[in-house]
C-alpha cells in the first residue's frame, strides 16, 4: 500500500512485500480511549519471514508522553493474540509499529521505549541490553498543510483520510474545506468499492467529531461532497439508525441493571430493620420499597446507629 510506503524509510519499505499484506482482525487500544484512538493489524512478509505491522491513529489534542509504552502494551497483546492462535510456536513475529498523529501541537513525545525510562543516559547505558528497545515510526500530520497532503505519493483515499483525520475534530472547518476536495472525492468514488469506502470515511468522522446533531453534519457533509452521494446517505442514515437502536437497547439493558441492584439493596435494607426494631408496618414497607438509590444509602448507613425506626428513616 502506498500509503504504508509513504512512512517507511525507503530500504525497509523496498524489502516489504506488500503483494501480502492483509488486514487482520481485531482492535488492541483500550476501550477508555476509544474515542481518541483507532488501530489497524497487518500482516505481511519481510524477506519471507513473518511482519506484522500496527499502525495507531492518534486523534487527541495534545501528545502523550509516555506513547512508547502504550505501544509495547498494544505489542504484547498482538504476540498473546498469535499465541493464542498458534500455541505450539516457540518464536514471535516481528511487530513494526506506526503512530499517525495529529493535535494541536504536533508531537513533542519520545519516539523511542528507551526514552521513556527513567535515568540518566550514561546510567542507562549499563542496563541498556536487559530493558525493551524500539522505536516507532511516526508519521505527524499536524503541521501539514491541505496542499502537502494533496500531494503525497498515495491513493487517492489515502490523501482524504488523512485529511479528514486532521479535520475532523473541527467538523466546521472539514465542512467548509471540502468543497475543495471535491475532486479527490470524485476519485474514490469512481475507484472499485469507492462508495463503501467513502461510507466509511463519513462514518469516521461522525464518530470523531461526535456531534449534537449527527443528521444535520451528515447531511452538511454530503451535500459538500456533491450530489452523486445519496448512496452513501442511505447507507450512513441506517448506520445511524442502528446507532440509535443499539444506544436504546444498551441504555435499557443498564437501567434494568441499575433497577435490579437497587432492588437487592432495598430487600437487604427491609431484612436490617426488621432485625434492629421488629416487625415493620406497611406504610414503612411501601415507603422502602419506592425509595430511591440515595435514601436507600442514607436508611442504610443509620440502621446500625439509630435508636429508633422513626430516626433511622426520617429525611434530614
Amino acid at each position: 500500500m502506498t500509503e504504508l510506503r509513504q512512512v517507511l524509510s525507503p530500504a525497509l519499505a523496498a524489502r516489504i512485500d506488500f503483494a501480502s499484506l492483509a488486514v487482520q482482525p481485531g482492535s488492541f487500544i483500550d476501550e477508555k480511549l476509544a474515542a481518541s484512538h483507532s488501530d489497524l493489524l497487518f500482516s505481511a512478509r519481510l524477506e519471507q519471514a513473518p511482519l506484522f505491522i500496527y499502525v495507531l491513529f492518534e486523534h487527541q489534542s495534545t501528545t502523550h508522553p509516555l506513547m512508547a509504552f502504550r505501544l509495547l502494551d498494544y505489542m504484547v497483546r498482538i504476540w498473546k493474540g498469535h499465541l493464542e492462535r498458534h500455541p505450539r510456536s516457540t518464536r514471535l513475529p516481528a511487530i513494526l509499529p506506526v503512530v499517525l498523529h495529529h493535535s494541536d501541537t504536533g508531537w513533542t513525545a519520545a519516539v523511542a521505549f528507551q526514552d521513556v525510562i527513567d535515568m540518566p543516559p550514561d546510567v542507562l547505558r549499563l542496563v541498556a541490553e536487559h530493558v525493551p528497545h524500539f522505536r516507532f515510526v511516526l508519521d505527524d500530520i499536524s503541521k501539514e498543510t491541505d496542499e502537502a497532503l494533496r500531494a503525497r505519493a498515495m491513493t487517492a483515499l489515502g490523501r482524504l483520510v488523512l485529511w479528514c483525520f486532521r479535520h475532523a475534530r473541527r467538523p466546521e472547518e472539514l465542512v467548509a474545506r471540502l468543497s475543495g476536495w471535491y475532486e479527490v472525492v470524485r476519485e474514490v468514488r469512481g475507484a472499485p468499492g469507492g462508495g463503501a469506502a467513502l461510507s466509511r470515511v463519513w462514518r469516521y468522522i461522525l464518530n470523531i467529531a461526535d456531534p449534537a446533531q449527527p443528521r444535520e453534519l451528515l447531511q452538511r457533509l454530503l451535500v459538500a461532497a456533491g450530489p452523486e452521494a445519496e448512496e452513501e446517505i442511505v447507507t450512513i442514515a441506517d448506520y445511524l439508525r442502528e446507532q440509535g437502536r443499539l444506544a436504546g437497547e444498551r441504555e435499557g439493558r443498564l437501567a434494568g441493571e441499575r433497577e435490579g441492584r437497587l432492588e437487592g439493596q432495598r430487600t437487604t435494607l427491609l431484612k436490617q430493620l426488621r432485625l434492629r426494631y421488629g416487625e415493620l408496618p406497611e406504610p414503612v414497607v411501601a415507603r422502602v420499597r419506592a425509595g430511591d438509590a440515595g435514601q436507600i444509602e442514607a436508611w442504610t448507613e443509620r440502621v446500625l446507629t439509630s435508636p429508633t425506626l422513626d430516626d433511622c428513616l426520617n429525611e434530614r
